[in-house]
């Protein structure tokens, strides 16, 4: 496993590199048939090496060049001419973290090489030409791999943003452990989320989006009121905790299978944010107060919180499910981690690709019970 190098994109990265050098060499043969000046073919071997130099690439992939003899010449051979050899190229990925990513992805950097080494033909018989099938298999991974290099660099723009607003007062962010909040759900709701949101229990319900409902019935129907702090429907709001290892997940793992239940890791900057709310314990019993101000932080019994066990505490299982409220969706980039308890979790949400949204994706099986 190399789960540093999938949740820091070095796929995509490298995908990058190798298709803005594609580009490149394909300007530089077009500019060559234009001019009809071949005898700057052999300059494209210079940009392969640089191409292949770069630091992103150079240890993860091998590039080896070199002018082999042909047949008739190689018992008694003279020096290396165009009449007595062809250049030969070998491509290949030397690196286990790539070979693996590059399972993942579905071999776009094996096939985008084959179009690297295709294309190197040309120096030695300009007039090779890709198949009109070849071009369109090509033209397809090129935009697939375009596709995702863009939602990689959107969602690093609107991380940039969320870093330069304004952040909890380090004494605030302090009391949350575990250093942000969470959402629990089921894996199979987790392809939605990662196109869409995380959207409140009506967004979400109205538009078919709950493949699996984790949700209590009962303490659903008591979430399902009006109040007036929160200027609307409880279940109007996406809800988080401050702490996951709480009563709902202490339920879940003895109720259903633990490598369903998924957590998500949300900013916890987002309390800063319009139209959210906070609770000192859980939303659906009515004793339980709801705040709009950060200021009112104090308020909540952080000592439970935060404690290891709750039962010690009086009114402890209430208290331990305090809540952030936020109206109608958490966007994407506040998502910051997925947690799994185990590795066939991890398997299944890899391949819907987090690590494009900036999220990162790890086994914790101690937030579980």
């Amino acid at each position: 496993m190399f789960l540093n190098s999938y949740n820091e994109n070095l796929y995509i990265k490298c995908l990058d590199r190798l298709t803005q050098g594609l580009s490149k060499i394909e300007s530089i043969l077009k500019a060559i048939d234009t001019d009809n000046n071949f005898r700057e073919i052999d300059s494209v071997i210079d940009i392969y090496i640089n191409i292949f130099n770069q630091e992103e690439l150079k240890e993860h992939l091998k590039c080896d060049i070199e002018r082999i003899y042909k047949p008739l010449y190689i018992g008694n051979p003279p020096l290396h001419t165009k009449g007595n050899s062809y250049w030969h190229i070998n491509i290949e990925i030397v690196s286990g973290e790539l070979k693996w990513l590059d399972i993942i992805y579905e071999f776009q950097i094996s096939r985008l090489l084959k179009l690297y080494k295709r294309t190197f033909s040309r120096i030695d018989n300009f007039f090779i030409s890709l198949s009109s099938e070849q071009i369109r298999k090509y033209q397809l991974i090129i935009s697939k791999i375009k596709i995702e290099t863009d939602v990689y660099l959107k969602f690093v723009d609107h991380r940039e943003i969320i870093n330069k607003r304004k952040k909890l007062e380090d004494n605030k962010l302090a009391k949350i452990p575990f250093g942000g909040l969470f959402y629990i759900t089921h894996i199979k709701n987790i392809e939605s989320i990662l196109e869409l949101a995380i959207l409140s229990h009506n967004l979400a319900h109205s538009k078919g989006l709950v493949s699996e409902d984790i949700s209590n019935k009962e303490v659903n129907e008591r979430r399902n009121r009006i109040v007036a702090s929160l200027d609307g429907n409880i279940h109007d709001f996406a809800p988080l905790y401050f702490n996951p290892r709480n009563p709902m997940l202490y339920y879940l793992c003895k109720n259903r299978d633990k490598k369903d239940l998924i957590l998500l890791k949300i900013n916890p900057h987002i309390l800063l944010v319009d139209n959210v709310a906070f609770s000192d314990g859980n939303a659906a019993i009515k004793t339980t107060h709801f705040y709009n101000n950060i200021d009112d932080f104090n308020n909540l019994n952080w000592e439970v919180i935060n404690d290891e066990y709750w039962a010690q505490h009086y009114d402890g299982k209430r208290i331990r499910c305090s809540e952030v409220l936020v109206r109608d969706e958490i966007p994407l980039y506040y998502i910051t981690d997925i947690y799994v308890y185990n590795q066939d979790p991890l398997n299944r949400i890899l391949t819907l690709f987090p690590n494009h949204l900036g999220i990162n994706t790890d086994i914790q099986p101690k937030l579980y019970f």
